[in-house]
């Protein structure tokens, strides 16, 4: 299962035009009988073509953190730093962009099921894997509790990798992560 987007965009005065790609594909896989185990993995990446950094729209560049991409890092907090005309430092996103989530779900009871979860990501500048931002990670425990129209989600991750400085983060949501 996934998903594939292409868009297009066109620049004005202070951009440029290019195209911004992104995938999001997920496997499941379950093992056993009445309390299954299931093996869930989700591969994410995407590039932004054509335009600098700086001449790409903010909306259009890639930026990691939470839940849905590296959950243990707080939203959106990873990226590129950027300081322009020797101004402070400032975080943007960046053109490439690639995540990976493994989960394995356990059916405890028919309503109650946990999960343990290891997510990974990395933004980059010029390329997937450039060198240029260390990759990130996150890992942690959830709970799952099936209201009869979907899970209730609780999940708490904390950083493995990447900037640690923020500790625990708490998801809570309707639905499995991916």
């Amino acid at each position: 299962m996934g998903d594939a987007e292409v868009v297009p965009f066109l620049g004005f005065s202070s951009s440029g035009s290019g195209l911004r790609a992104s995938f999001d594909g997920r496997l499941y896989r379950s093992f056993g009988g009445e309390r299954a185990v299931t093996l869930a993995v989700r591969l994410q990446g995407g590039a932004v073509v054509g335009p600098s950094l700086l001449d790409t729209p903010r909306d259009m560049l890639f930026l990691s953190g939470g839940a849905g991409t590296v959950r243990g890092q707080p939203y959106r907090s990873l990226g590129v730093p950027v300081t322009r005309n020797l101004g402070p430092e400032f975080l943007i996103g960046g053109r490439y962009f690639l995540g990976a989530s493994v989960e394995l779900r356990a059916d405890i009871t028919e309503r109650i099921g946990l999960v343990g979860f290891v997510d990974a990501g990395s933004v980059g500048l010029d390329g997937f894997l450039d060198g240029f931002n260390d990759p990130h990670a996150g890992a942690g425990l959830g709970v799952r509790y099936d209201t009869g129209l979907g899970p209730l989600r609780l999940d708490v991750a904390a950083p493995v990798s990447g900037d640690t400085g923020d500790g625990v983060q708490i998801y809570i949501g309707l639905g499995q992560a991916f």
